[in-house]
């Protein structure tokens, strides 16, 4: 079990979220535990959520459209692309087989995020032939 709680260090004493933290501590008694501290990352932003689906989703629907004469839902693309692209692989240790599970996109970090668009953009040179237009680029779409 992995459990994440976000609090702030103030004079070296745990401020926020401390009953949480501790009903945390006393779930795992008489347990190993690892203990990691980091500062949260900034998740992906909502101007990312927004490029992705008012421009990748539509111009991906059109492209598959076009060249393979199928209409895929939003949600049938989005499902594709993080298959492709946004997964966390897992190792069997016994066989040394990998799979990968597709992650959702709310895990991402705005990082993360830039490098999923960037690979979906890639894709879509690649497969399609067609140049997905950058976020801060003026456009207006044509579907």
């Amino acid at each position: 079990m992995k459990v994440q709680i976000i609090s702030n260090v103030i004079n070296g004493n745990l401020k926020r979220n401390r009953s949480q933290i501790l009903e945390t501590i006393k779930s795992f008694e008489g347990k190993d535990v690892l203990i990691t501290f980091e500062k949260p990352k900034k998740k992906r932003s909502n101007n990312q959520n927004s490029y992705y689906w008012g421009i990748i989703v539509p111009i991906t629907k059109q492209a598959i459209k076009t060249e393979w004469g199928e209409i895929w839902s939003s949600q049938k693309v989005h499902d594709f692309y993080k298959m492709q692209f946004n997964t966390i692989e897992i190792i069997n240790e016994k066989t040394g087989e990998v799979i990968n599970i597709p992650k959702s996109t709310t895990e991402n970090t705005t990082t993360d995020q830039e490098e999923y668009h960037l690979q979906i953009r890639e894709f879509l040179k690649e497969w399609f032939n067609v140049e997905c237009p950058l976020p801060n680029d003026d456009l207006t779409l044509n579907l």
